[in-house]
């Protein structure tokens, strides 16, 4: 019987070729849609799920309350691990994690004792042997235990690899950090998976920086700083009161820092499920995924699906008409309403069987493709067990939601009336589902569409917003942290200014627009009392002022100076510290930290973005220092080719021969703060596409089938004197009404999609009234050149051929 099914359900899908051929495309496209953004939501959730201690780690944050705005970091003052570790009761583990990112080790060849390899990591954790009791390690060679020792460093088998040709042959050997530190390989761990926020390259002792302090520039007992990389994690017991741990919390930070600073510091437990999600408080490694991304890609692959569902039910029962004297035969020969609608369903499933092997296949070839949408690996099998029961499940579903309403309707049909090809519209269920089908289709479309002009205004408004400072044309080389670095820095800053193509330079910490949050509280106005925020700081000389084109709103830049002499503040600042005008800024004294001197303010420039524009403009100041310069920034002119680049390069490598060269362009480093966004942006896109293209396939189901129930009408209608134009307008003008109610529906439901997506941004693109009317317009041309061309059709038809009774 189960055979027979098939057999009548191939034959089926192969008579009606072209309505067979729609129904596969339609839904091969939906499915590999959906297929590939399930592969991307799966990856991004799958984040750490494989430590075996998932549900039990949680990282030591800091939030520190001005007023009433809150500073949260994910990173701990530098004693805070080992106050914790001296205290153990309110955890079974306390590690401490330092992470340093792009970090150059030499390592000396075998071959040629004198020369020296250089290699650049991407990060690098400070952590203890019980680091290895949190997270899940596999040790290929040494223990854990080696980390309780100082000048200690475990490697993963790539960089064992890398460094020394092969990991078996890396223990006992010695490597170098830039700083001069010199460090034994005791271990080597299998590469950390790439679902990880907490993928390091080199795992070095926590003892070699508490022995080498000054030179990785820590003091551990130092409570008032407080950094990023200086991060604390903790294993808490499952059945253990967070209410309670977060109480004696509440009171270590209330005996170690009250009365520290203006701010009160409170520490909190944040589960490493949030980690990968959590905008406030960004990952170790890795990329930071705002949530909100992740329900827009499964609203998205869910809207696919239902469009593709939505266009099967329409044709199928389009087709029904054709297939009214098959079904009354079957009925008459005995077949009963469940065998009707289980061979119904069986035609549904081979239809979509068909398009899911198409999917597979398809989603195989465009997966290396899927990296310029999201971030996963270009290596991921589609064998996988989650990927394997998500086709199943889709199948599952999409037959019951697809094959339902096309089966109720056909089990229905009455024999005689079948025979006879007579139907009232009712009896196939009418049009009025099918209607409301096409109006959903639309409403997704529009929604999708509205989102993609959104996202493009979005990033036209980052590409195109006045940032405060002219970033065309600098290119920044980072230099190195050693002592020796402010001795060449200033050397090397002088040697670029000779190359021909080069028409300024300057030192600094940063960038103007960086991912730097680096503060400090201060005194103002030679008061003994601290201001109640903190100031957030760039370092940089005499030069960066007029290197990136900044303008002053009153006074000027500072003159040149290694140290703290003068301070310059934007306008966000002299607006905070409540000083009624720019100019009376001037002059005015500002002392960082506690033991600091008293400096002058001597200018006030125009605020420009300090980190990226999803943030309000920090109060911000800049002044001289140069051992916290870390880059050398120069302005090329129009003449500047190649070879500039190469003159630069040139003259690092002759004043730092021991460093590994890295530079590059502002504009590009602008242009990445914005990468995630840019992707989510192209998601739209195609998918608004592939929306309007399904949608259009679901219309040309829903004109075929009112055609097919007008065709005498029409007959009538041309008999009568109606012309083309009057049959064409009475066909389509159901179609415009079905738009603009579909137009009415989407608009509330994008607009909060919309705003979800653009929370993430301090500086927002305006949804203007326009913006919504275009895409219902471009709704009404699209409906009107895809029912048109059927409609014109019917209406030139001959009328003597509809008139026909069969």
């Amino acid at each position: 019987m189960l055979k027979n099914y098939f057999k009548i359900a191939w034959r089926s899908l192969t008579r009606s070729k072209w309505i067979g051929a729609i129904n596969i495309l339609g839904l091969t496209i939906g499915i590999t849609a959906a297929l590939l953004l399930f592969i991307v939501v799966q990856h991004e959730l799958s984040y750490d799920k494989f430590q075996s201690n998932y549900d039990k780690i949680y990282r030591v944050v800091s939030h520190d309350t001005y007023e009433n705005i809150t500073e949260k970091t994910p990173g701990v003052s530098n004693p805070v691990p080992d106050a914790l570790m001296a205290d153990k009761g309110r955890f079974e583990k306390v590690v401490p994690v330092i992470s340093h990112y792009d970090v150059q080790v030499n390592v000396q060849s075998d071959d040629k004792p004198s020369e020296i390899n250089k290699f650049r990591s991407e990060s690098l954790f400070f952590s203890t042997s019980e680091y290895a009791d949190l997270f899940d390690l596999e040790f290929l060679a040494g223990s854990a235990g080696v980390l309780n020792q100082p000048e200690m460093v475990v490697l993963t088998r790539a960089e064992g690899d890398r460094f020394f040709g092969s990991w078996q042959t890396a223990q006992g050997k010695s490597l170098q950090l830039t700083n001069g530190v010199n460090l034994e390989v005791g271990a080597v761990v299998a590469d950390i998976p790439e679902n990880s926020n907490f993928n390091f390259d080199i795992l070095v002792s926590y003892e070699t920086l508490r022995s080498h302090q000054d030179v990785f520039g820590y003091d551990l007992g130092e409570w008032g700083s407080t950094g990023s990389n200086f991060q604390a994690y903790v294993l808490v017991d499952p059945n253990a009161d967070l209410t309670l741990i977060q109480s004696q919390l509440d009171d270590f930070s209330k005996k170690h820092f009250e009365g520290r600073g203006t701010s009160i510091r409170t520490h909190h437990l944040q589960p490493m499920s949030d980690i990968h999600f959590n905008s406030d408080l960004e990952p170790l490694t890795g990329r930071l995924v705002r949530k909100s991304t992740i329900q827009t890609l499964i609203i998205v692959g869910v809207f696919i699906l239902i469009m593709a569902s939505i266009n099967f039910v329409n044709l199928s029962t389009s087709q029904a008409i054709g297939r009214s004297k098959e079904i009354g035969v079957r009925k008459v020969m005995g077949s009963s309403k469940s065998q009707i609608a289980l061979q119904s369903f069986g035609e549904t499933f081979l239809t979509i069987a068909l398009a899911s092997v198409l999917s597979f296949g398809l989603a195989n070839l465009l997966l290396p493709f899927l990296d310029k949408i999201a971030d996963v690996p270009a290596t991921i099998s589609f064998f996988q067990q989650p990927i394997l029961f998500f086709m199943m499940a889709m199948i599952s579903i999409l037959t019951l939601l697809a094959g339902f309403y096309p089966a109720m309707i056909i089990s229905k049909f009455q024999p005689i009336r079948a025979l006879k090809n007579k139907f009232q519209g009712a009896e196939i269920g009418g049009v009025s589902i099918r209607r409301g089908l096409v109006v959903l289709q639309f409403a997704i479309a529009q929604i999708l569409m509205i989102g993609t002009l959104i996202a493009i205004r979005q990033m036209n408004l980052v590409q195109n917003t006045d940032l405060g400072f002219n970033k065309d044309a600098v290119y920044f080389i980072d230099v190195p942290t050693d002592s020796k670095s402010d001795v060449r820095i200033e050397g090397f800053k002088q040697q670029l200014l000779g190359i021909p193509g080069v028409i300024g330079a300057s030192m600094a910490s940063d960038v103007p627009s960086s991912d730097n949050n680096s503060a400090s509280n201060f005194y103002f106005d030679n008061k003994s009392k601290d201001i109640v925020f903190p100031a957030f700081l760039k370092f940089a000389d005499e030069d960066y002022f007029d290197l990136y084109e900044m303008e002053f709103v009153a006074g000027q830049g500072y003159p040149m100076s290694d140290t703290i002499r003068n301070v310059v503040i934007n306008e966000t600042m002299a607006k905070k510290l409540l000083i009624p005008s720019p100019e009376e800024a001037i002059g005015k004294n500002i002392r960082l930290g506690g033991g600091g001197d008293w400096v002058p303010i001597t200018g006030v420039v125009k605020d420009f973005t300090v980190n990226s524009l999803r943030e309000e403009i920090k109060q911000l100041l800049i002044t001289s220092n140069k051992p916290n310069y870390r880059q050398v920034a120069v302005r090329l002119d129009r003449s500047a080719q190649k070879a500039t680049l190469e003159a630069i390069q040139g003259k690092f490598e002759e004043i730092y021969p021991e460093q590994i060269y890295s530079g590059n362009f502002l504009d590009e480093s602008i242009a990445a703060f914005y990468e995630s966004e840019q992707k989510l942006a192209l998601v739209y896109k195609i998918f608004a596409l592939l929306s309007i293209l399904i949608s259009c396939i679901g219309l040309y189901g829903l004109v075929s089938f009112m055609v097919g129930q007008k065709v005498k009408e029409i007959g009538i209608r041309k008999v009568l004197g109606a012309s083309v134009t009057q049959i064409t307008l009475m066909l389509s003008k159901e179609f415009i009404l079905m738009v603009l109610l579909a137009f009415v529906i989407a608009i509330p439901l994008a607009y909060f999609m919309v705003q979800e997506w653009l929370a993430s941004f301090a500086y927002k693109t305006p949804m203007s009234v326009g913006l919504f009317f275009s895409v219902m317009l471009v709704s009404l041309l699209i409906t009107a050149l895809t029912v048109g061309s059927k409609a014109i059709k019917a209406a030139i038809a001959n009328p003597v051929d509809s008139l026909t009774d069969e």
